[in-house]
């Protein structure tokens, strides 16, 4: 073998090595594409399950057992503390018409009241929260009773 055909035989070589390398690295680049492609629709399909799933653990998980039932008796007596305060707070906005003070105090308890009792109401409707309300604890602050009516109370 002379020169030249060994040239032409190393060339034949080198071109056949390239496109090979070149045809191994797009069918791998094809398999990796077709491969996420399936990852990504088993992951699309399973979603609805698997979000549920996780959700039940998180709504099942010791520390927001534990924070619901404590938020829901804390609001639960709040709401009762600021309804019976408003019975003060009226009674310092009639001994004193006219004193701003007075009536921005019992303006803002009125409000704060009502925020409370909205705030428990819009509680008892999260799903992370509601089941772990404690069953003697009302679903919902009903605002007729005069312990939750965020209004005062006739002496």
């Amino acid at each position: 073998m002379d020169r030249q055909d060994r040239r032409e035989a190393d060339q034949v070589v080198r071109y056949g090595t390239s496109r090979t390398i070149i045809v191994v690295v797009v069918v791998g680049l094809v398999v990796a594409l077709v491969i996420g492609g399936v990852w990504w629709g088993v992951r699309v399909a399973t979603s609805d399950v698997k979000g549920a799933g996780d959700a039940q653990i998180k709504i099942n998980e010791a520390d927001n057992r534990i924070n619901a039932q404590e938020t829901f008796e804390a609001m639960y007596q709040k709401i009762q503390e600021y309804d019976k305060n408003l019975d003060q707070a009226a009674a310092d906005k009639a001994e004193y018409p006219g004193d701003t003070f007075f009536a921005t105090n019992y303006s803002g308890l009125v409000k704060t009241c009502n925020d409370a009792v909205f705030q428990y109401n819009a509680e008892a409707r999260k799903v992370s929260r509601a089941k772990w309300r404690d069953p003697e604890l009302p679903y919902e602050i009903d605002t007729t009773d005069p312990r939750f009516d965020c209004k005062e109370n006739p002496a």
